[in-house]
């Protein structure tokens, strides 16, 4: 009869190897799920012209938006809530920081949801007010992204190799980026119709379609 090895050592061993191989199947099916969100960007680029290039451009906000709430603030949330992670236990020293990140959490919730708003109302009118909003959401938390995850944790992004980072730790670069990508896609199709006004024929901004049909 096998005899088994139940000391705690022996435990922690098995526990180990149980969180690498679900961080493997996790991998591929972020990689998978990125790339498919990232599709979703280039379609709603290349079909702009039918539903109107600003409406096109603040639901491509609204689709980053959402991508980002299931990345940043889902992870600020869960772990001191210790809910999805096992290894969330014991992860914080003391319920002062737990507080604190998981309203950190919340407020980003509540922020992603005004730039959501933003984006709907004064993007979709061809408004430049909404147009800055969301270009300085863009390089104010694109910038800490990525700079902080080249510092802290890379996501297995290749982005860092030329940095020196051999070897990124982590994964999911393909779907956290894809907010990274909706946004900067929304920004440079709706500049034309907003800061090049006189090219337009219909003001109306929910059915704007730039460039005006049979034109080049």
């Amino acid at each position: 009869m096998p005899v088994v090895d139940a000391s705690p050592a022996s435990r922690r061993r098995v526990k180990v190897l149980q969180t690498v191989h679900r961080g493997d199947a996790m991998s591929v099916l972020v990689a998978i799920v990125g790339g498919l969100s990232a599709a979703g960007v280039v379609w709603v680029v290349a079909t702009r012209h039918r539903q109107g290039v600003l409406k096109a451009a603040s639901w491509l906000v609204v689709y980053g938006a959402v991508v980002l709430a299931v990345e940043h603030p889902q992870f600020a949330t869960a772990y001191p809530a210790r809910v999805l992670y096992p290894e969330a236990d014991g992860f914080f020293f003391n319920d002062h920081a737990r507080i604190h990140f998981f309203m950190a959490g919340i407020y980003s919730l509540i922020g992603l949801g005004v730039l959501v708003v933003v984006a709907r109302t004064l993007l979709r009118e061809g408004r430049r007010a909404g147009w800055f909003t969301v270009l300085g959401a863009l390089v104010v938390g694109g910038s800490f992204d990525l700079v902080l995850g080249g510092i802290w944790y890379e996501h297995g992004s290749p982005l860092y190799g030329p940095f020196g980072v051999e070897q990124p730790e982590g994964f999911g670069w393909p779907l956290l980026y894809v907010y990274l990508f909706a946004w900067t896609a929304a920004l440079v199709i709706s500049y034309r119709p907003i800061f090049h006004q006189t090219a337009r024929t219909d003001t109306s901004p929910a059915t704007l379609v730039y460039p005006p049909t049979g034109s080049a």
